[in-house]
C-alpha cells in the first residue's frame, strides 16, 4: 500500500505477517495498536471491558465523541481510519486465568498492557508458562515525567519488559512518557524479527552468563550487561578510596 512505501526496506513484510495480541486499551493498549497499524500490522486481537472517559484523552488513543463508548469498539473504530483493510478482532471482557491464553491462542506477539498489578502477573505467567515460543512483552513504569533515558527494555528469553521499572500511577501520567513506553514496545518487536538490538545498551546477558563476585556467580539472564558492568563499577567507585578499574575484577562470559 502506498500508506507504507516511506517504512524502512522489509519492515512492513515483517509487520504484516503477525498477528499480534494486546490485552488491554488504556494508554498503553491504545497506543500500541495506533502504531502497529502504521506499522503495517494487519491482524490484531484486543480485549478490554473498560468504557472510554474525558479524563483518557490525555495519553490514550481516543477522542471526544469515543467518551462513554468501549474502548475496543472505539479502538477498532479508529484503526481503520488509519487502515480500512486491517483485521482486528475484538473482546469486549475482563480478562481473567480461564480465558487469558485462549483468545489469543493463535497469536505471534503477546502486549500485555493493563493497569492491575494482579492481571499483570498472571498474563505474563500464563502466557510465558504456555506460550513458550512465543514473544512477550509487558510494561512496566510508565508514570511521572522522567527522562526518557529511564525508559529501558529488559528480556529474559522470549519475555521483554519496557518501562522505567519503579514509577507509580499515583505520579499520574503524562502523554509523552506512556507514548514512549508504547514505541519501545513496538521497537521490541521489530527487534526481535530482525535480529537488532534494544536502545538500553550494546547487549542483554543471554541465559548461562553470570557475574563473578568474590568467586561466587550470579545469573545475568536477560539483564543489559553494559547497564549491569557500569552500575556495579558505580557503586564501587563511590566508596572510600576504591578504584573502580583495578579493584574489582567483572567477567560477563
Amino acid at each position: 500500500m502506498k500508506m507504507f512505501k516511506d517504512c524502512p526496506d522489509g519492515l512492513v513484510e515483517i509487520f504484516s505477517s503477525l498477528k499480534i495480541g494486546i490485552a488491554g486499551a488504556g494508554g498503553i493498549g491504545s497506543n500500541v495498536a495506533m502504531l502497529l497499524a502504521r506499522a503495517g500490522v494487519s491482524s490484531m486481537v484486543i480485549a478490554d471491558f473498560d468504557k472510554v472517559e474525558i479524563q483518557n484523552l490525555n495519553r490514550q488513543f481516543f477522542f471526544t465523541d469515543q467518551v462513554g463508548s468501549f474502548k475496543v469498539d472505539a479502538l477498532v473504530q479508529s484503526l481503520l481510519r488509519i487502515n480500512d483493510s486491517i483485521d482486528v478482532e475484538k473482546h469486549n471482557i475482563k480478562l481473567t486465568p480461564e480465558n487469558a491464553c485462549e483468545i489469543y491462542k493463535d497469536c505471534d506477539v503477546l502486549i500485555e498492557a493493563v493497569d492491575s498489578s494482579e492481571t499483570k502477573a498472571f498474563l505474563i505467567e500464563e502466557w510465558s508458562s504456555i506460550y513458550t515460543g512465543k514473544l512477550v512483552i509487558g510494561c512496566s513504569g510508565i508514570a511521572g515525567v522522567g527522562p526518557h533515558s529511564e525508559i529501558r527494555t529488559e528480556r529474559t528469553g522470549k519475555l521483554s519488559v519496557v518501562g522505567d521499572h519503579n514509577s507509580s500511577l499515583e505520579l499520574g501520567t503524562f502523554s509523552a512518557r506512556v507514548m514512549a513506553v508504547a514505541a519501545a514496545m513496538v521497537s521490541e518487536i521489530q527487534a526481535h524479527y530482525t535480529g537488532s538490538k534494544c536502545s538500553t545498551c550494546a547487549g542483554c546477558a543471554p541465559g548461562g552468563v553470570s557475574l563473578m563476585c568474590n568467586g561466587r556467580k550470579i545469573p545475568l539472564i536477560g539483564f543489559p550487561s553494559k547497564m549491569v558492568e557500569n552500575t556495579i563499577r558505580g557503586i564501587v567507585s563511590s566508596l572510600k578510596g576504591a578504584d573502580s578499574t583495578g579493584s574489582i575484577k567483572i567477567s560477563l562470559d
